[in-house]
């Protein structure tokens, strides 16, 4: 019986015991100790775990006892209590005794009895106040992670205005790129450069950058003379070069050195489709440009001008002059009253007239003004305009004539391009004059005749010619 009331003391003063604890933690705080307080959770359990690992080893061995040595562990369990209830006692006073402020740094936790499973050295944390974390020491996931940076300093109105700068700066940019992109698809292309007086061989500088891709034209010079017209005849000086893939021309055709213009039908005068257009409509006395890629100038004459599909096409006209199908001789009327030469009649931009005699045909080349113009004079080896009407003077019919085609004809002079007769009496002429031809048939086609136009070889040819110029 003895044993057991031991027993049952011992268990009645071991709650007491944790009250007396658990007063003196709540007196210590109520004091203001800082390390009662602030003792973590952690060593409390660790110090009950102790506790109650005590008492179960102890039970043990009372129980194991004998009877004689009940009354020692009476003894022994009396001066636990005893020194548990001094313990609690030292630590109430301790706790009293701590009423002027401390560091929780100089804080010690008194000595408690420790079971012998407790650490010799138990481990203490220190938790800091709630003013002293900054953002710079709260790690919020595990120890030496990174925690959010520090918010970007400035006001609400320093942010607005940023972002309006920000915003400002890509506006700008974006109008750069596209103004730089309209630039570039727009930006004036390489173009040729003529220089030199009309009627001369111009100058013509090629850029040595790549050619364009597209066609270019330009009016260098503006003519005032008689605008061209569709079916106009139309006489012109050419000067052409190459454009090079690489940059840089050479030249390929130069009428001005040949002392050869074109002639030719407006509309049809180069074969060039964009020239020809282009020169319609101009003014005599007009020079034109105009840059061709390989496509606009075609194979066939690339070809007979050895021009690479990857070259352009360069080319100066110079409109020289243009006659329309009414275009007559200007100038003034000569008298001619000489019976037993052809009488002419008709009045300017219509075909004469032309009425044979009763007599025989001179046997003489015969030449007569009948208008005497006051243009150029008409040289060897240049190109005549003319308009012409002729008749057999055997019985006065129309075997050729330019009025009745509708345009002006064109051919060489004094080189033996024509009849005889015309290149004897149409050399010295000036343009605009009016000129009778009689032709005898050795001045003529001779004996054998023109079979086509309906000619014999002894026929004595009438012609009228308006000599409209020679270039």
């Amino acid at each position: 019986m003895s044993e057991v009331k031991g027993r049952e003391q011992t268990r009645t003063d071991e709650p007491q015991d944790a009250e007396g604890r658990d007063a003196s933690a709540a007196d210590a705080t109520a004091s203001g100790e800082p390390g009662a307080a602030e003792r973590p959770e952690t060593e409390d359990a660790e110090a009950a775990g102790g506790e109650a690992a005590e008492r179960s080893e102890e039970e043990d061995a009372t129980a194991a006892a004998d009877e004689d040595d009940a009354e020692a562990a009476d003894d022994d369990a009396s001066k636990r209590a005893e020194a548990e209830d001094e313990g609690a006692k030292e630590t109430v006073g301790e706790a009293a005794g701590a009423a002027e402020p401390a560091d929780a740094e100089d804080t010690e936790v008194d000595d408690e009895p420790k079971s012998r499973f407790a650490h010799p050295d138990p481990i203490k944390l220190k938790m800091p106040a709630a003013k002293e974390i900054t953002r710079t020491e709260f790690t919020p996931h595990a120890l030496g992670a990174k925690g959010r940076g520090a918010p970007r300093s400035g006001t609400r109105a320093q942010a607005k205005r940023r972002r309006i700068l920000y915003t400002t700066a890509t506006v700008v940019l974006v109008g750069l790129v596209a103004g730089a992109a309209v630039w570039y698809e727009t930006r004036p292309a390489p173009a040729v450069k003529v220089s030199g007086a009309f009627g001369k061989a111009p100058s013509v500088k090629v850029p040595k950058d790549k050619p364009p891709v597209k066609q270019q034209m330009k009016e260098v010079v503006s003519g005032s003379g008689k605008a061209v017209a569709n079916g106009d005849l139309v006489v012109a000086q050419v000067v052409a070069y190459k454009w090079g893939a690489k940059g840089g021309g050479k030249e390929l055709l130069n009428t001005y050195s040949k002392k050869q213009p074109i002639v030719g039908q407006a509309g049809q005068l180069t074969g060039l489709t964009a020239l020809d257009k282009a020169i319609t409509g101009r003014k005599a006395g007009t020079r034109l440009v105009m840059t061709l890629p390989y496509q606009a100038v075609g194979d066939q004459i690339a070809q007979s001008l050895q021009l690479a599909k990857t070259d352009d096409f360069v080319v100066t006209v110079d409109v020289l002059n243009s006659f329309g199908k009414t275009s007559s001789a200007q100038g003034t009327p000569q008298k001619l009253d000489d019976p037993k030469l052809p009488a002419v009649t008709g009045g300017a931009g219509a075909a004469p007239t032309v009425k044979i005699p009763s007599a025989d045909a001179p046997g003489t080349l015969q030449v007569k003004t009948l208008i005497q113009g006051n243009g150029p004079v008409v040289q060897k080896g240049q190109t005549l305009i003319a308009q012409y009407h002729g008749v057999l003077w055997r019985d006065g019919k129309v075997f050729d004539s330019s009025w009745q085609r509708g345009a002006p004809a064109s051919f060489p002079i004094g080189v033996g391009q024509v009849i005889p007769g015309w290149d004897t009496g149409l050399v010295g002429q000036k343009a605009g004059s009016r000129v009778l031809l009689v032709v005898p048939p050795k001045e003529g086609y001779g004996s054998k005749g023109s079979p086509q136009g309906g000619i014999k070889g002894t026929d004595t040819l009438v012609f009228v010619v308006d000599v409209l110029g020679s270039y």
